[in-house]
């Protein structure tokens, strides 16, 4: 017997409900954290669990231990994990129901959903505002407060997916689409194009003459849970991950405008139109009517020249400028991916007994993954050793023996540059989670906040100061500390910001990690404005997130930079003097 389809949401919900079970009952921290880690790995998966498992291919999903690997292996045969459901029956329902609010970690969701004998979100809140919660121990009316806002945060979540899993999900749809002969050019369109943080529904554009064709193989594309509509030039599908993909198909001779016109945004169509409109045309998907003649457009290109303006980047088009530069011929040639030469936020499988997780792969295999992408350098920084676990001697000792290593690499690989770096802690206290002496060990540093992250403006802002001071830290790491439909970003003051690492020459970091992309355009477009360097990383955890590069320059993009804007595009003799090297 084989289960019903079960997504990786799903997966991904059930281990952290197991790693959450495990937490309270007080089981060993290691398979607390692996499942919380395996969790995370399933989410960012691009390929459903279940196609995988059926090719067995599961075991290249990095953080699925045998163990797991065999629960889901019995899940997709039965529908069902026994040891799962043994393991939660001996807990309160309700703690799971509200473990995924921001702020409610296992224990506290396990006192609440006890005491109060809590069943869901709803009941929580029904019991925050009539004072309940305050009254149990461990808890006040601060928490009461904190608990009622994060309900709040959680009702305004847009149920939106972030930009890599819809882009990889609408790739497998394009190249669907591709391998038939009626399909002569196939597109994203919408956000997805523009390359939004983050995606609803997935919109693609097809060229052809032989819509028939073109929807009838679309509906029949294998991820398809369901046909929502098929019929003239419109077709929606909904696949087995709960995306819905809307597909529009267009003659090829009236293709640009269509994909222009369903690329959006509104705001930049609105002024587009009124552009048109003062001389004397009217545009629409059709193409722009003049004189009363329509004008079809096969490519984009020709429909922004006919409009006397130069053609603008999908990334651009927010009506934030772009237009009067295309008008004024004054557009920014903004980064290509060609352009990056490097990666320098990796993390590796070396064990320096990290404050956080461990990557998967080796310094060896992530040396042979830059290659391959003909990077000119990269930079191994881990994260530093835990501060709270390690004395001052101990840190320093296992930076030590990582050096030794990495200079061993570099001696061996002449033709790649490499830094030796690590990802350190901003402390709550403000303070840096490596000793002055162990800093010196190291070409350089990546420093981020990864705790306390609801401290308030001033106290945030003066924690990243203390980085952007210290002559050892040449980077900040994901600068807003945001992660997309699940974190807000943290308040600090970013006058003040720019302006010291203007002043000091410290880099802010554009985090390609899928559900950070942080530095948010918005902020690139600014730091750019104050004369800030940027970096873009990949922050990859394995060798195969070192592609997610792509959608680091798709955030930078958004925020009008150039290439001369990016650090990671110098030659490697130029960006080693922004290191101690």
């Amino acid at each position: 017997m084989v289960a019903k389809f079960i997504t990786n949401k799903e997966i991904a919900r059930m281990l952290r409900e197991v790693s959450a079970a495990y937490e309270v009952k007080g089981e060993n921290r290691f398979k607390v954290i692996a499942y919380e880690n395996a969790a995370t790995s399933v989410e960012h998966a691009t390929s459903e669990l279940k196609d995988l498992w059926e090719e067995g291919k599961l075991d290249t999903v990095p953080g699925l231990g045998k163990s797991i690997q065999a629960h889901l292996e019995e899940l997709f045969t039965t529908g069902k994990v026994k040891h799962f459901d043994e393991l939660k029956k001996e807990l309160p329902s309700g703690m799971f129901e509200i473990l995924g609010l921001p702020g409610i970690g296992p224990k506290n969701a396990y006192k609440l959903a006890k005491a109060l004998k809590i069943k869901n979100v709803k009941d929580l809140e029904e019991k925050a505002k009539s004072d309940k919660i305050q009254k149990i121990p461990g808890f006040g009316p601060k928490s009461q407060e904190e608990i009622i806002a994060s309900i709040a945060q959680s009702k305004s979540r847009s149920g939106r997916v972030v930009l890599p899993f819809a882009f990889e999900t609408a790739q497998r749809v394009l190249n669907y689409l591709r391998t038939i002969k009626e399909c002569e050019r196939a597109e994203p369109l919408g956000s997805l194009r523009r390359m939004v943080a983050t995606i609803g529904d997935i919109d693609i554009a097809v060229a052809s003459e032989k819509a028939d064709k073109v929807i009838s193989h679309f509906t029949k594309f294998r991820e398809t849970s369901k046909v929502l509509d098929a019929g003239g030039r419109k077709s929606s599908i909904l696949l087995t991950n709960g995306l819905q993909v809307d597909l529009l198909v267009s003659p090829t001779k009236a293709f640009g405008a269509l994909l222009q016109h369903f690329t959006g945004s509104k705001n930049h169509n609105i002024h587009l139109r009124e552009i048109a409109l003062k001389k004397g045309m009217s545009v629409s998907d059709y193409g722009i009517k003049f004189k009363n003649k329509l004008h079809e457009f096969e490519t984009e290109e020709a429909f922004y020249h006919f409009l006397d303006m130069d053609y603008i980047d999908p990334e651009l088009r927010e009506d934030t400028g772009e237009i009067e530069a295309a008008q004024n011929k004054t557009l920014p040639k903004v980064v290509k991916l060609e352009d990056i030469n490097g990666d320098i936020h990796l993390h590796s499988s070396y064990q320096i007994e990290p404050s956080h997780d461990l990557g998967k792969d080796g310094f060896e295999e992530i040396i042979k993954k830059a290659k391959i992408l003909g990077y000119k350098y990269i930079g191994l920084s881990d994260h530093s050793p835990g501060y709270s676990t390690h004395t001052k001697d101990q840190i320093i000792k296992l930076i030590e023996k990582r050096t030794v290593k990495i200079d061993q690499l570099k001696s061996s690989n002449k033709d790649l540059g490499i830094l030796n770096l690590l990802e350190i802690d901003i402390l709550t206290n403000g303070q840096l989670s490596v000793p002055e002496e162990g800093l010196k060990m190291l070409d350089g540093a990546i420093a981020g906040i990864h705790s306390s992250h609801n401290q308030d403006k001033k106290t945030m802002t003066k924690r990243m100061m203390v980085a952007i001071l210290s002559p050892y830290v040449q980077v900040i790491s994901h600068p807003t500390g945001r992660l997309l439909e699940q974190r807000e970003s943290y308040e600090v003051d970013w006058k003040q910001i720019f302006e010291a690492c203007h002043k000091t020459n410290t880099i802010l970091e554009i985090n390609a990690w899928p559900n950070r992309l942080d530095l948010p355009d918005t902020l690139v477009r600014e730091a750019i404005k104050n004369k800030v360097k940027l970096i873009i990383n990949s922050d990859s955890h394995q060798v195969d997130q070192m592609d997610n590069m792509k959608f680091g320059v798709a955030v930078a993009r958004r925020g009008w930079a150039k290439k001369d804007d990016i650090a990671n595009t110098l030659s490697w003799v130029e960006f080693r003097k922004l290191f101690n090297v």
